[in-house]
């Protein structure tokens, strides 16, 4: 027993010494490669590695995507992180959560996904009424990479960087969010946590890497993040990386963005959430009416609405890229929103998204 113990412990001892080699010290990430996928803009269309996107496809320039913001999800109240159990260990496990994630990305790939966002402070988890729901204000779990000093969490960090790799392999761009509401006034220092997200994008090197700076800055954020200060933490964002970093901010479904904000980000984003498919293309002709937005034509992407494929149709047609968004219920089955996720293409509701994504933009080439 004795001689085992010696040998588990050297093993953990190389392990964790091969990893202390490959990481950034304080920063949970490994040495970086060579980016596989390099996304740019071309006026209103992306570009993956200097080509348009789904050429000759009904998405072409576009990126179709879906919404995994609990991909790196983590609760560090130990009063709560019980809600989010395994049925079958019953026990929440960040780790499995993420693995699991990657390696549905291949797939993802190989049916048209061309972005995924994903949250440092994840989305409503909680979908499971009466018992989980998410309340107005605060929320009572902790789900956030960033500390209260704005510093951040090195495990979260690690989790970020394989979901960027593992995407960049598969010609997949992340939209990470940084701030979601219910979490982000646990952050005291929100400026210093915006410049440390940012040189932590930038020191890594990623190429298939866009921000959303925060998620629905309409839905009751501190005076930093609310949209009458969007515009200028956008620039924030812009400026300290150097232009590197391609940034934008979203607004609740419906909403339509400021002109401040439309003439400061890269990308417009829209939310289709509660939308008709007749109000989300007139959310979409408006924008593009929009004296702001004529002046200096950019990208629109939806990167949150529903499970409507005639929202999903129609914003395609428009020369909008379309998000999905499924919340499900929290039984580890339905939707990629509520924990425990499962990240199968695994219910008639998945299935039909992704079969309509192939269709509109055909098979990722860059796919693993």
């Amino acid at each position: 027993m004795k001689r085992h113990r010696s040998i588990v412990a050297l093993v953990a001892a190389l392990l964790t010494a091969s990893v202390a080699v490959g990481l950034q010290p304080g920063i949970g990430r490994a040495v970086v490669p060579a980016s596989q996928t390099v996304v740019s803009m071309d006026g209103t269309r992306f570009l993956i590695n200097g080509q348009l996107t789904s050429p000759g496809k009904p998405a072409e320039g576009q990126l179709l995507n879906t919404r995994m913001a609990q991909a790196i999800f983590d609760d560090d109240n130990p009063a709560t992180v019980g809600d989010w159990v395994y049925p079958d260990t019953h026990l929440w496990d960040p780790q499995r959560n993420v693995n699991e994630f990657l390696a549905m990305l291949p797939a993802y790939a190989q049916h048209g996904i061309r972005m995924i966002t994903v949250g440092l402070q994840g989305g409503c988890p909680a979908h499971t009424p009466p018992a989980l729901t998410c309340p107005g204000g605060d929320h009572p779990w902790l789900v956030s990479a960033i500390n209260t000093d704005g510093s951040l969490k090195p495990a979260w960090m690690t989790r970020l960087d394989q979901v960027i790799r593992a995407a960049d392999a598969n010609g997949i761009a992340v939209m990470v969010q940084f701030f979601y509401h219910g979490q982000e006034s646990k952050v005291v220092d929100q400026f210093t946590a915006v410049n440390n997200i940012t040189d932590w994008l930038v020191s890594g090197g990623y190429r298939n890497v866009l921000v959303e700076t925060v998620n629905e800055c309409n839905a009751g954020f501190s005076t930093f993040l609310d949209c009458a200060n969007e515009a200028n933490v956008v620039k924030q964002v812009q400026d300290r990386s150097g232009g590197k970093l391609a940034v934008t901010v979203s607004f609740t479904g419906g909403g339509m963005p400021s002109d401040d904000v439309i003439s400061q980000e890269d990308i417009v984003l829209l939310h289709g959430n509660g939308q008709t498919t007749e109000q989300l293309v007139d959310l979409i002709n408006g924008l593009k009416a929009k004296a702001a937005y004529q002046a200096n034509p950019k990208p629109i992407v939806v990167n949150e609405d529903s499970t409507s494929l005639d929202n999903m149709n129609a914003s395609v047609a428009a020369g909008v890229s379309w998000g999905y968004l499924d919340t499900g219920v929290n039984n580890y089955v339905d939707g990629y929103q509520s924990p425990p996720v499962n990240w199968t293409i695994n219910t008639d509701a998945k299935r039909a998204f992704f079969d309509n994504t192939l269709r509109l933009a055909g098979p990722n080439s860059v796919a693993t």
